[in-house]
């Protein structure tokens, strides 16, 4: 059974073949041209689209011409590293060291593919003697329907197309247009139009270089709403939201972050920032918080160089911003299952490393 696929021609031809270092020769350099184009169209397009196109796709389009991209990339010397290692691999003591810097490489991209799609980012701005528990997404935005004050439909922003109704409402809600990066306009015409929407119609204006910057929006047809038929506006940061009141039931529409509940409460006790002097600019800042879980409490500072972790969760001191009730702390939130592999991969890569010397000055001793 052990040599079974030594036997097969075929296949051992093709392992051979995918095990041989010439593929990693050539992968590699295709890498760091990746990671190069990359960094430089940061400068252009802004972090998270150069991220998109060069760092998480698997398909890399120049012009019709589809090249392969860092997924597909890394996905091949992933493979041809686990044949080469389980297959070809010298099984003798004299080579443990190498071997074990092989399987810390290995565990090394095993991890980067694990945090490629696990990891989570957002950030949450509490203000002081106030509990949160819920992250904004930094990219990601949903229309939310609520009915009563409790959470009733939730859609994806990229859902929301033209044409496209809004399902399990008793009304139609017809989407007429949608913009990732709005910029209101003065409307004309208010005849039809309800709410917000009889002063301002919705444009598209071009995209942020950073996502987080922009604000979407959509515009909707309300129809069958005894009184309330007619075109409304929504738009990110823009508090006037429309309601629907419908068989005694009250329907009211928002768009914004995507959120995520944390499995604990923050409550922000106190936040601190000290200026440059003579300036405005904060040279460091840091938030006092309670975390309760359940019936647990405990206090904590998150400063500028001291996150909190906590049940897979990192949580830094990212900014802050001044609102007309007070000042607010910025927290930005990541969750990352992948964090320990690199932790793991670097002992075995030094430890193989350094056994590899042990085994030879032994051997020449």
């Amino acid at each position: 059974m052990q040599n079974s696929w030594r036997e097969n021609k075929t296949l051992y031809g093709w392992l051979a073949f995918l095990g041989r270092p010439v593929i990693l020769f050539y992968a590699l350099p295709w890498l760091m041209v990746l990671l190069i184009l990359g960094t430089v169209a940061q400068r252009d397009m802004g972090l998270f689209e150069a991220q998109r196109i060069f760092f998480s796709s698997w398909i890399l389009w120049a012009g019709p011409f589809p090249l392969p991209g860092t997924y597909a990339t890394l996905g091949v010397i992933t493979i041809c590293l686990f044949i080469k290692f389980i297959l070809f691999s010298p099984w003798r003591i004299q080579q443990a060291g190498i071997i074990l810097s092989h399987l810390g490489v290995l565990i090394l991209l095993i991890g980067g593919l694990v945090t490629s799609f696990s990891q989570r980012e957002g950030f949450i701005a509490i203000g002081e003697d106030r509990t949160e528990n819920s992250v904004s997404d930094y990219h990601e935005r949903v229309l939310t329907v609520s009915k009563d004050d409790g959470d009733f439909i939730t859609l994806p922003f990229e859902r929301l197309n033209r044409g496209g109704t809004i399902e399990n409402l008793p009304f139609k809600a017809t989407i007429q247009s949608t913009c990732e990066n709005c910029r209101p306009a003065p409307v004309r015409d208010p005849n039809g139009r309800k709410g917000l929407a009889e002063q301002i119609m919705l444009r598209d204006a071009p995209l942020e270089k950073e996502a987080e910057s922009n604000l979407s929006g959509v515009t909707f047809r309300i129809e069958d709403a005894d009184g309330f038929d007619g075109d409304y506006v929504l738009m990110e940061e823009i508090p006037h939201t429309p309601e629907i009141k419908m068989d005694k039931s009250m329907y009211r529409f928002e768009i914004g972050r995507a959120q995520t509940r944390l499995p604990f409460d923050i409550t922000l006790k106190d936040f601190r920032r000290d200026l440059h002097p003579g300036t405005d600019m904060a040279k460091a800042f840091a938030s006092d918080i309670l975390i309760t879980d359940g019936e647990t409490q405990w206090p904590y500072t998150i400063s500028m160089n001291e996150p909190l972790r906590y049940k897979g969760y990192t949580l830094y001191q990212a900014s802050f911003s001044v609102r007309p009730d007070g000042e607010y702390s910025v927290l930005s939130v990541v969750q990352n299952k992948g964090r320990i592999f690199p932790y793991i991969a670097s002992i075995l890569i030094f430890g193989g490393l350094l056994l590899h010397v042990v085994l030879r000055s032994r051997r020449y001793s």
